[in-house]
């Protein structure tokens, strides 16, 4: 998947689920500042920590 799609998938998980960044960094064990980076497609940010989010939203999503 592209960033494209991270922050589509992150967006799109946080209106269904009524979060902010915040809720979903403190959910994800990831910080603030990655979950907005991703979101931005911007800033510094692993492979690691995007699959660590896709793994959360994945077994998170209603």
């Amino acid at each position: 998947m592209n960033q494209t799609d991270l922050s589509d998938a992150i967006i799109n998980f946080e209106v269904k689920q009524h979060l902010t960044d915040t809720d979903l960094a403190f959910a994800s064990h990831l910080s603030v500042e990655k979950i907005h980076a991703m979101k931005i497609q911007r800033g510094d940010f692993t492979d690691d920590e995007i699959n660590q989010l896709y793994d959360y939203l994945s077994a998170n999503s209603k």
